[in-house]
């Protein structure tokens, strides 16, 4: 499972990516200007106040410490890599769950007909696992086909049912399935504009994989699908269908448009990004608070303990209390941050499409790590791992 010495520029980045900020004179790239987006006081605690708590000790983010990349284990091949049920998931022609010891969990059958994983960040992700099963979306590589989801022990990776959608090319991509109560609910559609599509939403047995019901649209693009008490959540580029979960009821449709950045639901709450960030209550629909952040949201959200984060088209990390949606910070990367942030312990980190990895301190935003590493690469975190498709190895992130 170890990968062979690898010459090139990326063994120089990850041997550079290795080294403490204190000493990264070679990898740390952030000019002065970049440096002033940070506001380390906004995030409405006294500074002389510690954690809020008793007021006897300092955030751990208020210190100065290094931030450090240790290589820990590799895999050979890597595609998109992202984590779910607290280990790393990788795959394309078929689907490999590796826990954060590097261990291979197990590794499916590859999938027939040249039908490829959609496992990645963002609107196009087709990966639901939780305790019952892995389920994910797969594509065909031609329009001759219909998409398929596919479910599998999520410990043993054993192939339980595939359902495959119609071949009309209309219905070759799989998005955003989800479990609810004994359903598995997902959405296919085409690759074309949102005027060619007619997605559909679809419910099956997650136990059989049999047809329960399904919503058919005329146009436009599913983004995301949830579920709280009785209702059903269907995010559209530019709206948010509510229905029914048992009769499928249209019960109303909500004016909160994000484009093609999935909202996240978390404790109650979905919350929705865009321009306007937004946090509805649920089951209600019902807006606690909004926010317009006056750029342009490019990432779904990602929560901390008591923050919320997004990313910009302008390479903004902006920081919002999730509860009130009152800005605590912003930060700057120099290039377009398409993928969700990434929160672990007191560190949010970051990657830009240029191929710049960052790391920011959570409650002030202070700036702790910056590396290069290939334009276009992604990367996940899992139980202090980091992971990323480009390099292949996983590196504990250690600080000192």
């Amino acid at each position: 499972m170890s990968r062979g010495t690898d010459p090139s520029r990326r063994r120089w980045l990850q041997l550079c990516g290795g080294v403490g900020l204190g000493s990264t004179a070679g990898c740390l790239r952030l000019s002065e200007d970049e440096a002033d987006g940070s506001a380390p006081d906004s995030n409405g605690d006294d500074p002389g106040s510690g954690d809020g708590s008793d007021g006897s000790e300092d955030p751990p983010d208020d210190r100065e410490f290094d931030v450090e990349l240790v290589p820990t284990w590799d895999h050979d091949i890597l595609f998109w890599v992202v984590s779910a049920d607290g280990d790393f998931f990788t795959g394309r022609s078929e689907v490999t769950r590796l826990d954060p010891d590097g261990d291979v969990v197990f590794e499916t059958e590859p999938f027939a007909d040249d039908h490829t994983a959609v496992i990645r960040h963002g609107h196009r992700h087709a990966l639901h696992v939780d305790e019952s099963g892995c389920y994910v979306g797969t594509r065909p590589d031609n329009d001759e086909e219909g998409g398929r989801i596919h479910a599998f022990d999520p410990r043993s990776g054993e192939h339980r049912w595939t359902f495959g959608e119609p071949a009309d090319g209309l219905h070759n991509n799989v998005r955003a399935p989800t479990r609810t109560d004994d359903l598995l609910v997902y959405a296919s559609m085409s690759s074309g504009s949102g005027s060619d599509q007619e997605p559909i939403v679809r419910a099956l047995d997650a136990t059989t994989g049999d047809e329960r019901w399904a919503i058919t649209y005329d146009e436009s693009f599913v983004v995301g699908i949830f579920s709280s008490a009785d209702r059903l959540f269907v995010q559209q580029t530019f709206g948010l269908f509510v229905y029914d979960l048992a009769t499928q009821e249209l019960i109303e449709e909500l004016d909160v448009g994000a484009g093609f950045n999935r909202a996240v639901q978390a404790e109650g709450t979905l919350y929705v990004p865009g321009e306007t960030v937004r946090a509805l209550s649920l089951p209600s629909g019902e807006e606690s608070w909004s926010v317009d952040t006056g750029r342009e949201v490019n990432t779904s959200p990602t929560l901390g303990d008591t923050e919320l984060f997004v990313g910009t088209e302008a390479g903004f990390l902006l920081a919002f209390d999730h509860e009130t949606g009152e800005s605590l910070w912003e930060n700057r990367i120099g290039g377009v941050i398409s993928q969700p942030p990434v929160v672990d312990g007191d560190l949010v980190w970051v990657a830009s499409e240029r191929g710049d990895l960052s790391a920011f301190t959570r409650h002030t935003g202070e700036l702790r790590y910056e590396e290069a590493v290939e334009p276009g690469f992604n990367f996940a975190i899992s139980d202090g791992r980091l992971l990323d498709s480009e390099r292949g190895t996983a590196f504990e992130i250690r600080i000192s």
